[in-house]
């Protein structure tokens, strides 16, 4: 019993991995930090600073900041 839960859930998995990996190939987005899938970039923040960490990100993906303000309804 233990042997087939181990199974199946490394079967999950490397089917949720090739869908996320066929997903993320799609589109034309600009260029961006690549995400894990459920972490997202969290892994790329500095915990100890994250305002500093945040900026820096910030500043590094400016030119696709959108010069157009919009508000958002939700």
């Amino acid at each position: 019993m233990d042997g087939a839960v181990v199974l199946v859930l490394c079967l999950s998995c490397l089917l949720l991995l090739s869908l996320w990996k066929q997903s993320s190939g799609k589109g034309k987005l600009p260029p961006g930090p690549t995400p894990l899938p459920i972490l997202g970039n969290i892994l790329q923040l500095d915990v100890k600073n994250i305002s500093k960490s945040l900026s820096n990100v910030s500043m590094f993906y400016i030119p696709l900041d959108c010069k157009r303000r919009s508000v958002l309804l939700s």
